[in-house]
């Protein structure tokens, strides 16, 4: 008997370590945590299954939005590195300057 299944599908990395895109399905056919889908394509793993569109959507929507605070914390720490190091550049020009 087959079952449709609302799924949140994902899209990473070959290491599974980078979050490339989320989506979600409806399938009609019963499917398991980490089957690979191929879209197009490309392949999607299966990420997690939900009782409903809506959770599954809001589930898709909290894994985006902790995936984009993590890399702009990241941006963020490579921006202040990037001007650390600026700054004791510029300082050190100007005190040759003055010598």
């Amino acid at each position: 008997m087959l079952k449709e299944m609302n799924l949140g599908l994902v899209k990473m990395n070959e290491d599974k370590t980078e979050l490339y895109d989320v989506q979600y399905m409806l399938s009609k056919w019963e499917r398991n945590l980490g089957d690979v889908l191929t879209i197009n394509g490309e392949k999607w793993l299966v990420g997690m299954i939900g009782d409903t569109k809506d959770d599954v959507i809001q589930a898709l929507n909290e894994i985006v939005k902790k995936h984009n605070s993590i890399i702009n914390k990241k941006n963020y720490q490579k921006r202040k590195e990037e001007k650390i190091i600026m700054n004791n550049i510029l300082n050190e020009v100007m005190k040759d300057l003055n010598l």
